[in-house]
Formats: structure tokens, sequence, C-alpha cells
């Protein structure tokens, strides 16, 4: 093709220097429009020939071929075999259609023969090509370019350049608000989309967005339909009806259609029926399957005041498919706009084996696959090619329009007698975001199936949803395991979450110990008492299994940390006021001797190794602090008045701070002053609550050089 087009250009050339100098010389130029990638028919922008040079009012003939580098020509076929691509021309009275039609002559080429047009008195004219209709490339942002040429000797001269009419671009986006999921949902007395919203019909809908301004077009004087937009639907169970709008007003509409789950308040649609710019679709009825013929339920008829929609549309299923074709019938020209489109269904039994997720998917229509010339594909036509989603275009991909999914749940772990009633766990299905989330729920069994149930299967927005794992008489032990997923559609997402199941046989399991309790001491190790709200140890054997708890006086006391031989606590604060507490280890029911713990309201212990210089580092003879600096010190069981600081042989000073320690249970900070005449040197360091002091800890000091 190109070897071909090449050489028409060269005889071109040469032929227009045969060419006798009556004639005029042309200057082809366009304004390119913007046309769909998923178009087969795509309408170009005009195309002029400005022509100078020749006799005042001569009459000019030729022969015009035009050259598409971009696609193939798909213009309509008119019953001669001519293209309703139409030639005008002007010469300062007026521009009229010249009596000449074209012809194609390949693929991508046609050809006006016998062209004749009247000069002005200055020897000027300008030809037009509108209406040519070309099969553009699927990538976006590529130009689509042609050139004009005369192939046979005549009076049109053009220079054959190559010049760009079109630019490709995404012509279709959209979002879905969730996935269609069929469960029972039952048919309201009267058919209405007021009346399906306040029945809580189960509902999904997309929002259709232009890829560009004026993507979205009426019916024009030389196309069969407007641009539409089929909804096709499939994997519905038996006995299941659909429906959607009859009409749907888009975002420049006096109040856009909307169910709700999207982002806009809840309508079926307001529009001014003056039809002055507002994006409207209408269902059309008795489509074929492509999308192509049928008849609008609604057509604009240009009154006055508005119009209120709330009829549904019943969609015809076959073996649980069907189609749904919107037709543009108003739109507002150099905007961007959006329609939603709410899907209903009516189930009137649930189906067997519970919930089926069904199918929904977009196209501009009508669907073709005819990239020639043709006397009977519809015009405009298009590929069928699924859309982008338009949140990148409209800016909200991340915003609280749409639903977010959100799943409470840890990895599951179940402990399963065979035959037994199982064992039983919960999650929580939120919706973190906004609209109505759909979910529904699913096991990928990795080993075993069946021994994993949930309910419900599904449901909309927030729920509890219950998780048992049964393993019935016969089945072989053995460690099992599966993966639970909630799904919640294309916006919102899937979460999942591994769950295990240990199944065995029931057997007495052998006598275990009790725990036993050893020795409790003060958590920094301060000889005396604890403290309420302050930190303890307790030693012992037996002192951990699947569940642990200690008790003082009934009081739970906040384990820290466990093992067999160790627990770590925060003394329970309600014991402020007792003298004593009767301790109690408690494992898997089973408990220990009592024992006796001493309480006081303070005994501050400082823990080793917990003094912090001003810069955050621990303080060590290799990295003592400054005389002067602001020391930090970490304890437990200080409490009450009178706090005071002694380092080394100096008086009790007021510490800069003495409280609990951020972040920190059961964990006291004080903050103090190093001297700022003591010299280098490792002393002592004492933290008193009025009488009550802690056990000397070792403190690095050193004089800064002055």
């Amino acid at each position: 093709m190109r070897l071909k087009v090449a050489l028409l250009l060269i005889v071109t050339a040469l032929a227009a220097l045969a060419q006798p100098a009556s004639g005029v010389n042309c200057l082809a130029t366009a304004v390119p429009t913007i046309v769909r990638t998923e178009g087969l028919s795509e309408r170009v922008g005009d195309m002029l020939l400005n022509c100078s040079g020749g006799a005042p009012a001569a009459t000019i003939r030729g022969e015009l071929t035009l050259i598409s580098f971009s696609g193939p020509i798909t213009n309509k076929t008119l019953p001669n075999g001519a293209l309703d691509i139409i030639l005008t021309a002007s010469s300062g009275s007026g521009e009229a259609i010249l009596n000449t039609q074209a012809f194609a002559t390949a693929s991508n080429q046609v050809t006006f023969p016998s062209v004749q047009f009247n000069l002005s008195s200055t020897g000027t004219a300008v030809l037009r090509i509108t209406n040519l209709r070309i099969a553009p490339p699927n990538n976006p942002e590529q130009p689509i370019r042609v050139a004009l040429a005369t192939v046979t000797a005549g009076q049109i001269r053009t220079d054959n350049a190559p010049f760009t009419v079109g630019i490709t671009q995404r012509g279709l986006l959209a979002s879905y608000s969730t996935t269609f999921v069929c469960t029972q949902s039952r048919l309201p007395e009267t058919v209405s989309f007021p009346e399906f919203i306040r029945r809580g019909v189960r509902y999904a809908s997309v929002r259709i967005t232009e890829g560009f301004s004026d993507s979205f077009q009426r019916k024009g004087p030389q196309t069969d339909v407007g641009t539409r937009i089929l909804v096709r639907y499939a994997g519905f169970p038996v006995g299941a009806r659909v429906f959607t709008p009859a009409v749907a007003v888009g975002s420049s509409g006096a109040i856009p259609t909307s169910a709700g789950d999207l982002g806009l308040p809840i309508s079926g649609g307001r529009y001014f029926s003056a039809g002055n710019g507002q994006l409207l679709l209408s269902r059309v009825t008795n489509t074929d399957n492509s999308g192509a013929g049928g008849v609008p339920l609604f057509t604009p008829s240009g009154g006055v005041g508005t119009i209120d929609f709330d009829q549904l549309a019943e969609v015809t299923l076959t073996n649980g498919s069907g189609v749904a074709a919107f037709e543009v019938m108003d739109s507002v020209a150099n905007l961007r706009e959006s329609v939603q489109i709410p899907t209903f269904l009516i189930l009137e039994q649930r189906p067997d084996g519970g919930s089926i997720r069904a199918d929904l998917s977009l196209s501009l229509g009508p669907v073709s696959t005819v990239a020639s010339p043709s006397s009977t594909a519809p015009v405009p036509r298009f590929q069928e090619i699924a859309p982008p989603t338009d949140c990148n275009a409209l800016g909200d991909c991340n915003s609280n329009l749409f639903p977010r999914l959100t799943v409470d749940s840890p990895d599951l772990t179940y402990d399963v007698i065979i035959g037994s009633t199982g064992q039983t766990r919960f999650i929580r299905v939120l919706n973190d975001g906004g609209g109505v989330l759909s979910w529904t729920a699913s096991v990928i069994y990795r080993s075993g199936t069946g021994w994993l149930r949930f309910d419900p299967e599904n449901g909309l927005n927030n729920a509890t949803v219950r998780l048992d794992a049964v393993a019935g008489n016969g089945f072989p032990p053995g460690t099992y395991e599966a993966t639970l997923v909630i799904d919640g559609g294309p916006l919102a997402g899937t979460r999942s979450a591994n769950v295990r199941m240990v199944a065995r046989n029931l057997t007495l399991p052998p006598a275990t110990p009790n725990p036993e309790i050893n020795a409790i001491s003060h958590g920094a190790f301060q000889p005396g008492p604890l403290v309420p709200g302050s930190l303890g140890s307790l030693f012992g054997r037996n002192l951990t299994g699947t569940a642990t708890r200690l008790t003082m006086d009934g009081l739970e006391g906040r384990i820290l940390f466990a093992d067999s031989r160790q627990i770590n606590f925060q003394v329970p604060t309600e014991l402020v006021g007792r003298s004593s507490a009767q301790a109690i280890v408690i494992v898997d029911g089973r408990q220990s001797v009592p024992v006796a713990v001493p309480l006081a309201t303070t005994n501050p212990g400082i823990f080793p190794g917990a003094i912090l210089n001003q810069d955050n580092s621990a303080n060590t003879a290799a990295n003592p602090a400054d005389s002067g600096s602001v020391v930090q010190l970490f304890l437990t069981g200080l409490d009450g008045p009178s706090v005071t600081v002694l380092i080394h042989d100096r008086s009790p000073q007021t510490p800069l701070y003495a409280g609990p320690a951020p972040g920190l249970i059961g964990v006291q900070q004080v903050n103090a002053a190093v001297p700022a005449d003591l010299q280098t040197l490792t002393t002592s360091l004492v933290i008193c609550a009025g009488s009550a002091c802690s056990g000397p800890q070792s403190i690095s000091v050193r004089q800064p050089n002055p």
C-alpha cells in the first residue's frame, strides 16, 4: 500500500506540471477533531482547499483523490455505489454542493471524478469536503492523516502533502459500584424507580463518562442513530428479571439519575424539557444483539418545564443473558458529562447453591466488525471494547464517593474434635467509604473440602459473618487450610483471610499440674511491697497454657509477659488503700494456691540501666552525663507527693518532672538536673517519695571542658 501511495503522489506531481496554466493552485488544510478509538465510522474534521491563481470567473474542471494514511474509509454506500461524502464550493456567492460524488477506489482512497466549479472575480474559490468517515487506530493520541491529490490532467493543482484531520481518544469510560451478586430479591407491587428503592430491591450501578467532551453525540443528519451505550448481562440464574431506568438523566441535568451507590442522592432523574443541552439517555426497545435498530422510549419534545423520570424498563433475558441499549437523546457541547445507570434484580427464590455472581459489561454501540464502506452497517458503529475506569478522568479514585471494603479479621485457626459441633469464629465486614457496598463471601480450599461454613454469604454494607469449622464423623484427622475471600466488587476490591483447621480425634489429655507460685517481687526488684498501678514480677511453675490469668483479691492484673516460670504484670489500681492482697494464677481453669502480697502507697524502684542522658543515650561510664544537664530516670512503684532526687552528696532536689512514663504501662519517669558543680566521677542516685526511697543506682558524670 505504501508503494502504491508513493507512486500515486509522484504521478500526481508530474500531472500537475503538465496541467494548463488556466488552472488553480489549491492548498489543503483542516481543523482536526477528536475521534473515538472504539469507532469504526468516525467523522473527521472538514477539509478545505483554498484555491487561487485562476482567471476571474473561470470554470475549473478536474479530478480529486483523497487518501487516508490512518485507517480504511468507512462511509455509508449510497444506492448508486457512491459514498455519502459531500464536496462543496464557494466563490463568493455562498457555498453550494457540487454535482459530483465520491467513489471508493481502494480501502483507504476515494475519488471525486469530474469536479467542476466557478472561480470568483478574483480567480479564487474554496472547496470543502465534509462527512469523511474513517476507522481510526485503536491507540489514543494518534493523528489521523490524509492527503488530497489530482491524479489526471486537469485544472486543479494540489501540493499532495498529508495533513491531520483528527486525533484519536477513548470515547467511553466507566466505573462499577459493585459486583452483581444474585440473591433473593422480591418484586414490589408497583414497578417504578422509587418503589424499587423503597422496597430494598437488590441493585448495582455503573457510571458512564465521556472520554472527551462531545464523545456522546445525538443523532445527526448523516447518522442512523445517536451514540448508544450497550449494557450486556450474562450469568443470571433461572427466574431472574432485570430492570433499568427507561430514561437516565446525566450530570448536566436538573437532577441526575442515581440509586445512591455512586455518591449522588437517590433520584430517578429530572430533565428540563426545553432540551437546552443536558445529557439524556433513553432505553431503546427491540434492538438486535449488537444494539442496532429499535425505537427510543423517550424523545425530547422541546416543551417548557421539567420532567421527572421514575419509569423502569425490563431487560429481556435468554438463558440468563441480555442486552440493554441506551441512546444519547440530548447532551451539552464542549462539556465532559457522566450518567449513572442502576440495574435492579428481581429473583423470587434463592438460587440453588446460594449466591450466584452475574456479569455486567459495557461498550459503545451499535457494535460491528465492518471496517469498510457499507450500505447496511449502522452509522455510527463501534468495536466492542471494554472501557477503562473513569475515576482518573473525574479525579475521584480515592474519594469517599465509592464503597471501600474493610474486613476486620486476623488469620483464623480452629482446633476441632472430629464428630463434634465444631468451632465458631466471627469477622466484621465494613464499608469505610460511601455509596452502597454489595459484597459476597466465598472460600477457596487448599486441602479438604466442605469443612468451613459461613453465614451470611453476602450482604450490603456492614455485617458480621459467622464462620463454623466442622469435621464430621469419619473426617480424616489432619491439618486443613483454606482462604476466605470477601469480594466487594471492582471498586471496593477484595480482602482475604487464611483459615486453618486442625481436626483430631477425641483423646483424654494427660493430667496437667496446677500453676504454682514460688515468689512475687517488686517490678524493679526493689525490696519491699508492691504498689497498685505499678509493676510486679511473679515466679513459679506451670504458669502458662492456652489462657493465663492473674488475680489479686479477685481483681484482674494486667499481664505484660508470661512464660511457664515468670509473669510480669501491672498491679490492679483498684487495690489502692489496701495493705495486702491474695494473688492467684489461673491457667486454663486450673488455679494456684493463693499467696499473700504486701502492698504500699509508694515504693519507688529504678530499673537497672534505666538512666538516659539528655540526648536520650544510655548513661554509662563510657557515656557520662554532663554536669548541669538533665537526665531521665525510669522506675516503678512511684506514687504520692514530695518526690526528691539525691545525686552524690548534694542536697535533695525537686525533679523537673515526676509522673507516668508516656506509652509505658505501670512505669514512671523522673527528669532531674545533674548538679552543675559535680566533677567527673561515677556516683549514686536515689529517688524518694516522702520517706520511701529507691535503692541506689549508679550514674556517671563528667565536668565538660570550659
